[in-house]
């Protein structure tokens, strides 16, 4: 596995490092594709703005220049995982006046499962662990996943993802993904502005059904809208699109087929790889 740190090929991280102790850093995860990171921008786009709220200087320049360095070590297809840390650090929770930000940037083989999963649809049950509300962070990939540890956790088996509720009962996301259902022929997203992660896939879907002529709507959704969608399917940046076909909540199943909407999604997400090939 190819691991750059500070642009230096290494796998050591300094124990003083704030993203280790207290999480303090954002990241971001790409798919790569044809040696080519998909949705690049967006992806650095929306790491700028969680450096931003964290107050972490962005070195724009330095984290272009070192990817491209780690793509040349890389296969042609894979995961990219970039985090940026405070760095170093004395103890306690304040940061100091001035740090130098650490850069990391990790290589993954992509899982062999993603499309079988797209072709076939997956399973999916309902987290018992409730996500927390913040929402200055909401929207962000912050470092501090524990929220996600604690409802992948124990993981609820045979399922290939769990869906996650806030503190009111609300719909949010999966554990790693993003939802979005058909309800009474709307095409609607759980609102995000107290917790979840504004994921970069689902912009893409949604700007690609925008110029199709149909809106996603993004609102407060519960379980039982959930109950009533007539399709479901998942994105995310490495997994694309996976349509939902079962739900399993406690002993009771419920089904969906790949409907034509799920349909176009994954044609959106076969174009996308297409145009990086």
């Amino acid at each position: 596995m190819a691991t750059l740190i500070n642009g230096v090929q290494t796998e050591f991280l300094s124990a003083r490092d704030r993203g280790l102790h207290y999480g303090d850093g954002c990241f971001e995860t790409l798919r790569l594709v044809n040696h080519v990171p998909l949705l690049l921008n967006a992806h650095f786009e929306r790491l700028q703005r969680a450096c931003a709220v964290l107050r972490i200087p962005f070195q724009a320049t330095l984290l272009r220049d070192e990817l491209n360095a780690l793509i040349s070590l890389c296969p042609a297809e894979g995961v990219i995982k970039i985090m940026v840390t405070r760095g170093e650090g004395g103890r306690g929770y304040r940061p100091p006046p001035t740090t130098q930000p650490t850069r990391l940037l990790l290589y993954y083989p992509l899982p062999d499962d993603l499309a079988s999963k797209a072709a076939a649809g997956v399973t999916v049950g309902i987290g018992e662990f409730r996500l927390s509300h913040s929402p200055v962070l909401a929207g962000l990939k912050h470092l501090n996943r524990l929220d996600q540890v604690m409802a992948s956790e124990p993981w609820l088996e045979p399922c290939d993802e769990t869906l996650c509720l806030d503190q009111t009962g609300a719909l949010i996301e999966g554990t790693r993904s993003n939802l979005v259902m058909v309800i009474e022929d709307e095409l609607v997203t759980p609102a995000l502005d107290g917790c979840g992660v504004a994921g970069v896939m689902l912009a893409e879907l949604a700007a690609r059904f925008h110029r199709d002529h149909r809106q996603l709507v993004t609102r407060r959704v519960g379980l039982d809208d959930l109950r009533r969608a007539s399709e479901v399917f998942l994105c995310n940046s490495v997994i694309g699109v996976w349509p939902v076909r079962k739900l399993l909540e406690n002993a009771t199943v419920l089904t969906w087929p790949i409907g034509p909407v799920s349909r176009q999604a994954l044609s959106y997400h076969d174009d996308l790889l297409s145009s990086a090939s």
